[in-house]
């Protein structure tokens, strides 16, 4: 016997929610053209599999590909990837998050040069990056900060899921640097409201399990606050990944990434439910 507690915030973001929904608007009406995503356009697999079964290709490039209406997902795409797609014939349909897409708007019209607060090589970051007209330093971890010009004014701008710890810990160091900025806090609230569940969670679990993609930067992320809190911490993308020593504890916490639809932790839930577990009563 062992209780289960659920996080009180999961299932899709705004952002990812709107993609889907632009996805699916789109193979509604196509018209017989061919529909595709750049990128897969959400870090899950039941998702996917379902625009796919629609007729929905995920592509990284126009070359090959018979021209046709390319959605943009969530995190965006880099300048050069959306004139490679207009320019072999492709009609584009913007899905970018609308934070992600402020962001990219802070950067174009920065005169000053830009340091982002984001995980590099992440397709949020290259996106996002690729919109600057300046100088832009990707500082994901403390030590990109030591070679940043103390004499330069500069913009900061973060990656949506990025962690709000290392934001903060990054602004003691460029105070301590003298480094002089002007922060735009783009961190998700949807991230946020996430990552302050799962700290809830470990105040009473003895163990909690992350539904989400390894892929995923804000699953990760979740997982990453289990492991710092001294908890025994999984990441499983769905219930047929769990295994008995996942719920060996008394108190079980489940929580998601926002990538991962309420049904997949529901389903999860009830094969807990199935082994013995018990729902805790604020669940």
């Amino acid at each position: 016997m062992f209780n289960i507690h659920i996080a009180s915030v999961f299932g899709f973001c705004k952002g990812v929610e709107a993609s889907i929904e632009t996805a699916g608007k789109v193979l509604d009406h196509a018209g017989g053209r061919p529909v595709y995503s750049i990128g897969s356009l959400v870090h899950n697999s039941r998702v996917v599999d379902s625009l796919s079964s629609r007729g929905l290709k995920i592509i990284s490039s126009p070359q090959g590909y018979e021209p046709g209406i390319a959605v943009i997902r969530a995190h965006g795409i880099t300048r050069q990837l959306e004139k490679e797609f207009t320019d072999n014939g492709f009609t584009l349909v913007d899905g970018t998050c609308r934070i992600v897409a402020a962001n990219h708007r802070i950067c174009s019209k920065s005169i000053n040069p830009v340091l982002y607060f984001g995980l590099k090589g992440h397709a949020e970051t290259l996106s996002t990056i690729s919109c600057c007209n300046t100088v832009c330093h990707v500082i994901e971890n403390r030590e990109d900060l030591d070679d940043i010009d103390p004499e330069c004014f500069y913009e900061v701008v973060m990656q949506t899921t990025f962690s709000s710890s290392k934001a903060e810990e990054f602004k003691s160091a460029m105070n301590e640097k003298g480094i002089r900025a002007r922060f735009h806090n783009s961190i998700c609230v949807a991230s946020i409201r996430r990552r302050d569940s799962v700290r809830r969670l470990c105040g009473i679990c003895d163990t909690v399990i992350v539904v989400g993609d390894r892929q995923s930067a804000n699953a990760k992320e979740l997982y990453n606050i289990v492991i710092s809190s001294g908890l025994r911490g999984y990441m499983v993308s769905d219930s047929s990944q769990l295994r008995d020593e996942m719920y060996s504890g008394r108190d079980i916490g489940v929580c998601a990434g926002a990538s991962v639809c309420p049904a997949a932790v529901q389903e999860l839930v009830a094969v807990l439910e199935e082994k013995g577990g018990i729902k805790a009563a604020n669940s």
